[in-house]
């Protein structure tokens, strides 16, 4: 099935953080690859910087990745700040 709708997270560790924001990062997209129309929700770590890192979503149609800003697993993002893993996130779609 291709994909029509996209969106993209990019998220700055927190010094010394990257490696547990990498795990952190991993069990969200992994709780989101479950949602209806998601077609994949990859993780990439920069090969140059190793403090940032992208999520990347593609779905089915833009309704189904709008409802997905809806999942509780969505929450993860934001706690990754309160948690002090990620000094930034910049979101994309």
């Amino acid at each position: 099935m291709t994909a029509c709708a996209f969106n993209t997270v990019h998220v700055r560790a927190a010094p010394g953080r990257s490696p547990e924001l990498g795990e952190r990062l991993q069990q969200i997209a992994e709780a989101i690859r479950t949602a209806p129309g998601c077609l994949d929700y990859a993780v990439h770590r920069s090969p140059i910087d190793p403090n940032l890192w992208t999520v990347n979503g593609r779905w089915a149609c833009a309704e189904q990745r709008t409802a997905h800003f809806q999942l509780p697993a969505l929450q993860g993002f934001i706690e990754l700040t309160s948690q002090r893993l990620a000094s930034r996130l910049d979101f994309d779609h």
